[in-house]
């Protein structure tokens, strides 16, 4: 399985990074939004690991492009904030899952394999 981490903290990316390919995915990173859809358009990405918080462009206007183009790829939120408001915006916009910092590194692979049996 092919998973992009989108992410501006590249101290995150690279944790998530060795953890996944630990459980033996495929991953590539991006630190911002306008490089995340550059990898979704040149790569088969099977799910999509999303910060809120970033500068320029957020989260939630990742999944507003997602949702406005009809791009059907998995997205689970990770994210500091514990705003239940955060929460409800992400899953109105298609997220699958939401989780909060720090990660419960149990708790992602759990999503993971919810998120691919949805698939």
């Amino acid at each position: 399985m092919k998973i992009l981490v989108v992410d501006d903290s590249t101290i995150n990316n690279i944790l998530l990074q060795n953890f996944l390919e630990d459980h033996n995915f495929q991953v590539i990173t991006a630190l911002n939004v306008p490089d995340a859809f550059d990898v979704l358009i040149k790569d088969n990405i099977e799910l999509v690991l999303l910060d809120l918080m970033m500068p320029d462009f957020s989260g939630f206007d990742f999944l507003n492009h997602l949702k406005k183009d009809q791009i059907n790829v998995p997205v689970i939120v990770i994210t500091a904030n514990t705003d239940v408001d955060y929460k409800r915006k992400s899953m109105d916009l298609g997220a699958k899952h939401y989780i909060t910092k720090p990660i419960q590194f149990n708790e992602l692979l759990d999503k993971i394999k919810k998120t691919v049996e949805l698939v």
